[in-house]
């Protein structure tokens, strides 16, 4: 029911970003150290703990976007008619059944997470649950599904984590900086110059590749989502609930918010310019323009 190709792309993709990461934190390690005059070292330190950062990404990824959002496992004596949802839905196609998590707030959103199908979690809210249909909600768990199927969720997951600390040693820069007083043992301070702006590009060309590989994958998992439920309109009425829920999804944050169904930061800066999700607006008319 999906493609190999799909799959196999996502990974190469995974391998890719951490490379693009790797050069990104390597590089503010190198005007660390250049700024507090201890030559190389910081490169050399910077590649180690790249590594590290890789190897947890690679291996932890779903574990800490779970722990950031505060969700807890869902017991099937709990909510029987969900699991028996999502069991039908994940047997008609052929996926694995995912661990189901609960987030514990009145917003309306969810997300996947996991390396592979064995290890997949789709986590949903509480106001996801309590306050849209059983039909609504197999729409959204369709999205999740096909987030899964496609490999979407590692791929989104491990940016999550490099996203994430490309900005802590951005500002770990800039405290530098601001430490030395951007004075330098042996020059007129250009190289501090271009380590400041480089410290301000990095969060941004990460963010700007998190906006990348989340828009079009969007429409991709509402379009394969809409067949795995079988009803399009599932997915564009929660959708629709979605957009006019006014709840703030507090575990959420700037490294993390690609991988829920939508945008959870209602209103700021972040949400209007730099919001990792298309138009829901958009997603809707496609979905009503479907036909399966």
């Amino acid at each position: 029911m999906y493609s190999n190709d799909v799959v196999q792309s996502n990974r190469t993709k995974v391998f890719f970003y951490m490379i693009i990461m790797t050069a990104i934190i390597v590089g503010l390690g190198y005007f660390i150290s250049d700024m507090l005059g201890y030559g190389l070292m910081g490169v050399w330190i910077a590649l180690i703990i790249s590594g590290i950062l890789n190897f947890v990404s690679y291996f932890f990824s779903d574990t800490l976007v779970i722990k950031s959002s505060g969700a807890v496992p869902i017991q099937e004596e709990d909510m029987p008619e969900y699991y028996a949802m999502v069991r039908e839905m994940c047997s008609r196609n052929d996926i694995k059944m995912p661990r189901l998590y609960l987030i514990n707030t009145s917003a309306l959103n969810a997300f996947a997470t996991g390396r592979n199908q064995d290890r997949a979690i789709v986590a949903v809210t509480r106001g996801l649950l309590e306050r849209l249909s059983l039909n609504e909600v197999s729409g959204v768990v369709g999205h999740e599904l096909s987030h899964i199927a496609n490999g979407d969720m590692f791929l989104m997951s491990v940016v999550s984590i490099l996203v994430g600390f490309i900005g802590i040693f951005a500002n770990i820069y800039s405290r530098s900086s601001l430490l030395s007083g951007f004075r330098r043992r042996d020059d007129s301070g250009i190289s501090a110059i271009v380590g400041i702006v480089f410290a301000l590009a990095a969060p941004l060309i990460a963010t700007l590749i998190k906006f990348a590989i989340s828009r079009s994958r969007e429409y991709m998992a509402d379009a394969k989502g809409a067949k795995f439920c079988a009803h399009p309109e599932y997915l564009a009425s929660a959708l629709s609930k979605i957009k006019n829920d006014s709840s703030i999804l507090p575990v959420a944050n700037e490294a993390t918010a690609h991988l829920y169904i939508s945008n959870p930061f209602k209103s700021g800066l972040f949400a209007n310019l730099m919001s990792t999700h298309p138009n829901i607006d958009d997603r809707i008319k496609k979905l009503e323009n479907m036909n399966i």
